[in-house]
């Protein structure tokens, strides 16, 4: 296609001026012009990609809009999303994020060819993808080194369902005849470079290993100065061996390619994953030669995506400690969180989350209700007996209907060996649920990690969980620990990022000094492991609560539900820490109810529920959501506090009492934040006397400890002192105050809204 015309960018800024500020063009690509535009709403730098002009004259732009919402919908470390469509000006267009950096075609330009186990690992990252979009019906029928980005050396195919929803528009404005055919010529199957209407998956594949062709030979196989010759070769000639063409190439490799490069399809591999299991043969990659060389944990696993609804389902019950020692629970805790995590791993596998399971600890409920309760068709349960250096792990697997066990094992092995216990009862239970699928049980071999590291890393998470303060100090010494003992251990640092951000946001430590050191735990986190969704939900905490920082903490939520949609704290933080804030209200409650999805028995998701619509103003449906978590646990003194502040700003003065003051009972005395709920609401009911007191108690209680000034500056506020109150909030913003990001939608500040000195600070936030 040739260069499009300067006036192209004057065209399509009138129309998307309210919603996009289209900077420059940055690229021309046979199907559409890439521009860098800044996405005005949420201040973030996208690729906006217009349809070239003389393709879009071919398709229907009403048809394109409609198709392109299917690729919207495809979620997957390996796929760039899709954000919006549209069209400018009668020119169809598509938005995704902007990535800073290299495509594979760049660094093939570069370097020429990579090494076979490379390659072997970029094209399993591809293929992974490639999976997941053809069980959800999408082929991506360009599948070319510009379409695959590089980032952190991961791959990142982009354009995904592009080509489909332009052949349908092309179908829709009736210009078949036209005689515009999809693809690349270099990579098309033959299937497709005949103008074929009904492809698969299969032409993907051929693509795909055209592409990897390319990286280990140089050049791909039919390769001619002219498309048409390109063409015509792949329909009289057997594509060349790799083995002709460059030494050393291994067997498996040259037989895998050579048949996914078979003319006709039904002599291809039938699905893109074989072809990329194929290429190992059952060898690995060297670590030494790998990206992935360092990473502490078993690396994302090849995987089928299928329907969801169809899914074989589990849920893993908290395995019962049989060890002499009750200290030893952490570790039997610690293996059925890492069990939840593997298999949560695999994408054929629906898995109930970690609080949803750890509700039924200790309890001998019949295992029907605890299935119909968490919407699975299995339950696995077992035992961790430890004693000296060995374990012994036992496991079930039990149909829930029929009570029937599927299968069994029971595995001992010396502690340092932990992370195959994880992995070989993970893998053992896919068989056993995927008899009927093609398995995805090889999973790629991590980096073990010593018993007495991988110990201190699961007694960090066992104190993270309780959540109170000294429970939390014990925390951040366990991980630390761990990561003296081993600084590659990538899991540890995102846990002790964790434990640092909780402590600043329930004001155990004053934000700055602890915020910093979350921030730099998740980077070193990712540094070792950039596909951990946990670090990515902290860091997107942090750039929120602390930096105020609304698209860079919008990126890492993005990226983390990217890499682990069905991790449901990252929705519930995404809802509460970025969305609330912003006043994206609608946004923030699919969020957090996406997120009670996933965890449906989680005391704080569901609590978290009710707060995200009390700081929408929807008291009514506030009150629901809490009522509905107190059935789960009365005795959750967070749901109390909240219940009460709800009350509270309903008007519901005695109730409200009643509320904070249960919530006080039910945590040994309350917390500041408890506290401070209670006397405003004294404050509020006409209790000047009672309010004061506690103002004063927490005044005191600052000088021994940290007490948050925002909470003060509440009390202040509903006892009518604004300017004491504004001089609280002054300094709670000076202090990177956790509640400062809630300025404009607390009703507590209320009172203060409009003041010059308020407004000032409101502004300083960044926020509406």
């Amino acid at each position: 296609m040739d260069s499009p015309s300067p006036q192209l960018i004057d065209r399509i800024r009138p129309p998307l001026a309210a919603v996009y500020d289209v900077e420059r063009q940055f690229a021309v690509g046979g199907m559409a012009v890439v521009f860098v535009a800044r996405d005005i709403k949420h201040d973030r730098r996208v690729a906006l990609k217009v349809l070239a002009p003389d393709l879009a004259a071919t398709v229907g732009a009403s048809r394109f809009v409609r198709e392109i919402r299917f690729a919207a919908r495809l979620t997957h470390p390996h796929i760039l999303p899709v954000l919006d469509s549209g069209e400018a000006d009668s020119l169809p267009f598509y938005v995704m994020p902007f990535i800073e950096g290299e495509s594979l075609r760049d660094r093939l330009d570069r370097e020429r060819v990579v090494s076979v186990d490379e390659a072997i690992r970029l094209t399993e990252e591809v293929a992974d993808a490639l999976a997941y979009a053809h069980a959800a019906g999408i082929v991506h029928r360009d599948i070319k080194p510009e379409n695959i980005l590089l980032l952190g050396g991961h791959a990142l195919v982009t354009d995904f369902g592009i080509a489909r929803a332009i052949t349908a528009a092309k179908d829709d404005a009736d210009v078949t005849g036209i005689g515009i055919t999809v693809g690349t010529p270099a990579y098309m199957s033959p299937e497709q470079a005949a103008g074929e209407d009904q492809i698969d998956g299969r032409s993907d594949t051929y693509s795909l290993a055209t592409v990897f062709y390319e990286m280990v030979v140089g050049t791909t196989p039919f390769h001619d100065r002219s498309a048409l010759a390109m063409i015509a070769k792949r329909f009289t000639h057997v594509a060349p061996r790799m083995s002709s063409k460059v030494e050393d190439v291994p067997a498996d490799v040259d037989n895998a390619v050579a048949h996914a490069l078979a003319m006709r399809p039904n002599d291809r591999p039938a699905l893109v994953a074989m072809f990329a299991r194929a290429l190992t043969g059952g060898r690995r990659p060297s670590p030494a030669q790998t990206l992935d060389a360092r990473t502490t944990r078993p690396a994302t696993p090849r995987s089928f995506a299928v329907s969801e609804t169809h899914m074989p389902s589990v849920a893993v019950l908290p395995f019962a400690n049989l060890s002499s020692d009750p200290e030893n629970e952490f570790f039997s805790d610690g293996i059925t969180e890492e069990i939840i995590g593997a298999l949560s791993r695999r994408r054929t596998i629906r898995v109930a989350a970690r609080t949803s399971s750890f509700a039924f600890k200790g309890k001998h409920d019949d295992i029907r209700n605890i299935a119909e309760q968490l919407g699975v068709s299995t339950i696995l349960d077992g035992s961790v007996r430890r004693a000296g250096g060995r374990v012994r792990v036992r496991a079930q697997l039990t149909d829930a209907r029929s009570g029937y066990e599927l299968w069994s094992n029971q595995l001992d092995r010396e502690l340092n060996d932990v992370f195959a216990i994880q992995d070989e009862i993970a893998n053992s239970i896919a068989s056993a649920l995927q008899a009927t699928l093609l398995g995805d049980a090889v999973q790629a071999p991590g980096v073990s990690v010593a018993g007495p590291v991988y110990e201190a890393y699961l007694r960090g998470r066992f104190a993270l969980n309780k959540r109170t303060e000294a429970e939390l100090t014990k925390a951040v010494n366990y991980f630390c620990d761990a990561n003296e003992r081993d600084p590659e251990f990538a899991l540890a640092y995102a846990g002790l990022g964790d434990a640092m951000l909780v402590r600043g946001v329930y004001g155990a430590e004053p934000p700055r000094d602890v915020m910093p050191l979350a921030r730099a735990a998740v980077e070193r986190a990712l540094a070792i492991d950039p596909s951990l969704p946990e670090a990515y939900t902290t860091l997107g905490a942090v750039r929120a609560v602390y930096d105020w920082d609304w698209s860079g903490s919008e990126d890492a939520f993005t990226r983390s539900i990217a890499l682990g949609p069905r991790y449901p704290t990252a929705h519930q933080w995404y809802a509460v820490n970025c969305l609330v804030p912003q006043r994206r209200f609608d946004e923030a409650i699919r969020a957090i109810d996406r997120a009670r999805v996933l965890d449906p028995l989680a005391l704080v998701i569901r609590a978290t529920g009710g707060v995200v619509r009390w700081l929408a103003g929807d008291f009514d449906a506030a009150v629901r959501e809490l009522e509905q978590a107190l059935e789960l646990d009365p005795s959750f003194a967070m749901t109390h506090y909240f219940m009460g502040s709800v009350r509270r700003d309903r008007g519901e003065t005695s109730a409200a009492v009643s509320e904070f003051e249960t919530a006080i009972a039910k945590s040994g005395g309350g917390s500041p934040e408890m506290l401070a709920g209670l006397a405003s609401t004294l404050a509020l009911g006409g209790d000047t006397a009672g309010a004061v007191a506690i103002r004063d108690r927490l005044v005191s209680l600052g000088r021994q400890r940290h007490v948050a000034p925002s909470l003060v500056a509440q009390v202040e506020a509903s006892l009518g002192n604004a300017d004491v109150a504004l001089t609280h909030l002054e300094q709670a913003v000076a202090d990177r105050d956790a509640d400062m990001i809630f300025l404009g939608v607390r009703q507590a500040y209320q009172p203060l809204h409009g003041h010059p000195r308020f407004e000032a600070l409101r502004a300083k936030i960044a926020l509406l």
